[in-house]
């Protein structure tokens, strides 16, 4: 098991990385002393196919689970509230109440806003079921819901007190559920390190297989480069975690825009996303048309999709309401694989021509 520590000025967690690392949490619970009371958040699916595995968590500690809708329809006020209103019925004066979510981006998404807003903040632990979960949504404290118009508009920043990443729950995942976390692996390959997208680009075929000499080495990469940037800028102060929107723009905008209907998956949007971005990048010179050409290829490599049926005005819409919308249309662009930059006020004219690349007719 390989340990990574995410070392901030406060809040410092460590994130456990290897195979069956949820059997380590009972210890690290009477270890860590978080509580006393253990308020599981995951959905239906995955309880079923993973009750073992989750009967191992809460073995010798009182709990409660709640199960919340699968995918963005969970990120809601409805279920906010909802489980708000379970965590008041179990409370009580001894009770020290924790949460743990199990589950993908969203259920840490949800878990991770609620336990920052109940009684001003309670701790609570990310078990990652889902590639996404594992390279990107469960580390670095974000947490979120959705209002109709706009995706994440409602967030704060929380960090977990630990991250158990478990690779032995990925072999249970649809391939179109691995897709989502193989666009945010390309995502930090862009951005971050060349040699990985040459790997990425080279063994795609064991990636996409999830050989456990090839997939685990790279979750551990991505780990290691969100861990490094979250410490640099853990509240997007700096600048320097804004790359981490490299391709979010344009598609968080697009899936608001579709009412986060499963037709287009997170994942799928990122990847039309970093298509708009990358266009855009080359179409100011930034980077190099062969370059753009080599991330498409990528997303290709991995089954993602290039383009799709949408409305312009709708995804233009939802951008106006983005969180990164700060006086004009801010976005991640890149300067070449490996290194981006934050471009302010690009054109709306640039923005629609990068649609134009990525929508399907008819």
């Amino acid at each position: 098991m390989k340990v990574i520590n995410l070392k901030l000025k406060e809040d410092s967690y460590n994130i456990y990385l290897g195979n069956n690392t949820v059997e380590k949490i009972p210890s690290y619970l009477r270890r860590s002393n978080i509580g006393n009371f253990c308020v599981i958040i995951t959905n239906r699916k995955i309880f079923h196919l993973h009750k073992n595995k989750i009967k191992k968590i809460i073995q010798s500690i009182p709990h409660r689970v709640i199960e919340v809708p699968d995918g963005e329809r969970c990120k809601s006020k409805k279920w906010v509230f909802k489980i708000i209103d379970e965590l008041v019925k179990v409370d009580g004066i001894k009770k020290r109440i924790f949460i743990t979510c199990v589950g993908g981006g969203t259920i840490g998404d949800l878990g991770g806003f609620v336990a920052s807003i109940y009684k001003r903040g309670i701790p609570y632990i990310q078990v990652p079921t889902t590639l996404l979960g594992c390279v990107d949504a469960s580390i670095g404290g974000k947490t979120a819901i959705n209002l109709k118009e706009a995706k994440n508009i409602v967030g704060t920043f929380y960090q977990p007190k630990s991250v158990f990443v478990d690779l032995n729950f990925l072999h249970t995942l649809p391939f179109r559920e691995l897709k989502q976390g193989f666009a945010e692996v390309i995502k930090y390959a862009v951005i971050e390190d060349k040699e990985l997208f040459n790997f990425l680009e080279a063994n795609y075929q064991r990636v996409r297989k999830l050989d456990r000499r090839f997939i685990a080495p790279v979750i551990e990469k991505c780990i290691r480069i969100k861990a490094k940037i979250v410490e640099g800028d853990e509240k997007e102060k700096r600048g320097v975690r804004t790359i981490l929107n490299f391709g979010h723009t344009l598609g968080h905008a697009l899936e608001a825009s579709l009412g986060y209907q499963r037709k287009l998956t997170h994942g799928e949007a990122i990847a039309l996303g970093m298509i708009c971005a990358s266009f855009i990048s080359s179409s100011l010179g930034l980077c190099s048309r062969e370059e753009r050409e080599r991330i498409k290829r990528l997303i290709e490599l991995y089954s993602l999709p290039t383009e799709f049926s949408f409305l312009p005005e709708k995804v233009l819409k939802s951008l106006s309401l983005d969180k990164k919308f700060v006086g004009g249309i801010r976005m991640v662009l890149l300067e070449r694989i490996g290194k981006t930059k934050v471009c302010k006020d690009v054109s709306l004219d640039l923005i629609k021509k990068s649609l134009r690349i990525i929508r399907r007719s008819g």
